[in-house]
């Protein structure tokens, strides 16, 4: 008798048939903001590497403190301009607003190439942030308007894909990028002036990135000079808002603790030198581009906040081997040697599984506001994730001076707590409801 095939084959063939169907429903616009998000994605990749190793880089002063006390910059200017973000997105072409957020980005990578003074190094931190800002609150409105519920999901998990993607070669890049433009002037991969090239040559594909948003119709946004001031809508949905910001905020506190640091911790703990660590990260962003890849087939699958709340527990085992990592090897306990390896597969996949679940997130979030409000839900997601990143790197750099290395394993028993008190908050307002009563949740 001879066995049936396998339906395996038959499932993967359709479900990538769905896959290109849905892509295939996306708009000219949406294609030109998903070629402007991978132009920036390569560009973050390569100054987020960097710019930690180049601030170290330039001797006694800017130590790790001083990085925390930069993020924290960055984020105080993030949170400062979520407000008047959101009423510029309302009042202004969200293709304008897009461009000059890029434009004021690569003003802030030549000062910070330009001037390496403690000064200088936090007033171009901030101005980064204010183009983060910008850029991240005109981005979702716009990609609302040009798509339909049925692909809309697809559009933002895509863009947070390919964006990734970008990065990852971004990261690859940026590991051998300052030793080879350093030997053309005489210097040495972790000097100074090679980590400067680095993030100079960052400054023109920036610029270029911004390319592709000349060519957008702004038709679809014309009427958001209507919308409410941001204030007012303040006031008429703060229960909404309140409910869905909340997870976003814990999230932000674990994040703002952990992620700014995680070069330095390959770099201290392991004792691993930037090639190395560039491998890890550029394989990690690889990872969790296939995991955003997915997020939308899970979501149907599952709904939004299920997926969600799914991914984010199965990161925190990953989390404890990070901490694990930074005591045992510290302690004596382990080799470096061998603990990085697992230190890297710990990453990559805490890294996907996160990750995943963002642009899901969002995009629940932003069905369930007022089309008028959508960019000030943006601009407040943004600004409460950002007050994790204001207040913890600070603490974070500072338990890395008080303990060295082993102020990792603080670190990250520190993030693991606030990860699983954002999953019980998800589950206490979101878990016990189907998608009917998720709406009912949020706007009763």
């Amino acid at each position: 008798m001879i066995s049936s095939p396998s339906p395996m084959p038959d499932r993967l063939r359709r479900g990538v048939a769905a896959y290109l169907s849905n892509i295939r429903r996306f708009s000219r616009n949406v294609w030109l903001v998903l070629i402007y998000g991978m132009g920036l994605g390569l560009t973050f990749g390569v100054v987020m590497f960097t710019f930690n190793f180049y601030v170290l880089s330039l001797g006694p002063g800017f130590d790790e403190a001083f990085l925390g006390e930069l993020q924290s910059a960055a984020s105080f200017a993030t949170i400062a301009m979520a407000i008047p973000a959101a009423w510029i997105a309302q009042r202004y072409s969200t293709k304008w607003v897009m461009i000059a957020g890029g434009l004021i980005g690569a003003v802030a990578y030549m000062g910070i190439v330009l001037y390496p003074t403690r000064e200088a190094l936090v007033g171009f931190r901030m101005l980064a942030g204010v183009s983060m800002s910008l850029g991240t609150v005109a981005a979702a409105p716009f990609l609302m308007a040009n798509t339909g519920p049925a692909e809309r999901q697809w559009a933002f998990s895509f863009q947070a894909g390919l964006s990734t993607v970008a990065s990852f070669f971004g990261n690859l890049l940026a590991g051998i990028l300052p030793g080879r433009l350093g030997a053309l002037v005489g210097a040495g991969p972790t000097d100074t002036l090679s980590y400067q090239l680095a993030l100079g040559a960052m400054i023109g594909l920036s610029l270029l990135s911004i390319a592709p948003l000349l060519l957008l119709r702004p038709a679809a946004t014309a009427a958001a000079t209507q919308a409410e001031l941001p204030w007012v809508q303040l006031r008429r949905y703060w229960r909404l808002f309140a409910i869905v910001l909340l997870p976003s905020l814990i999230i932000g506190l674990g994040a703002g603790l952990m992620q700014p640091f995680m070069n330095v911790y390959f770099r201290n703990v392991y004792q691993k030198p930037d090639a190395a660590i560039g491998i890890v990260f550029a394989l990690g962003g690889l990872a969790m581009a296939v995991g955003q890849f997915a997020g939308p087939p899970l979501a149907d699958r599952f709904g939004k906040i299920r997926t969600v709340m799914l991914t984010q527990a199965l990161s925190i085992p990953f989390l404890i081997t990070l901490g694990l990592g930074a005591w045992l090897v510290t302690a004596g306990l382990a080799r470096p040697e061998v603990f990085f390896y697992l230190a890297g597969v710990a990453y990559i996949f805490r890294l996907a599984l996160m990750n995943l679940s963002n642009p899901v997130y969002q995009t629940f979030v932003l069905e369930r506001v007022p089309e008028q409000a959508q960019a000030l839900s943006v601009s407040l997601t943004n600004l409460v994730f950002q007050v994790g990143w204001f207040v913890m790197p600070q603490v974070s750099g500072r338990l890395q001076v008080a303990h060295g290395p082993a102020g990792f394993a603080y670190v990250f028993a520190g993030v693991t707590a606030f990860y699983i008190t954002a999953i019980a908050v998800e589950k206490w307002f979101f878990g016990g409801q189907k998608a009917a009563g998720e709406a009912a949740v949020l706007t009763g």
